[in-house]
């Protein structure tokens, strides 16, 4: 069985999360699969850092 794939991370996408105001298990998929990726670079590393503090500060909710 293949492992899905799923878009990396944009701009774009990081402001939807925080207009929705929560992080969807696919938007967990998509930064778990750009983690994984041997070719990140600091502007996904950034978007990911921004992401993961909106969690911590409790301005994002993880949805199951």
């Amino acid at each position: 069985m293949q492992t899905p794939t799923f878009p990396f991370l944009t701009e774009q996408i990081v402001e939807q999360i925080f207009s929705s105001g929560e992080l969807t298990h696919n938007d967990r998929q998509r930064i778990q699969s750009m983690l994984l990726n041997e070719s990140i670079g600091e502007n996904e590393l950034s978007l990911i850092e921004r992401v993961m503090e909106g969690v911590v500060k409790g301005i994002l909710d993880v949805l199951s």
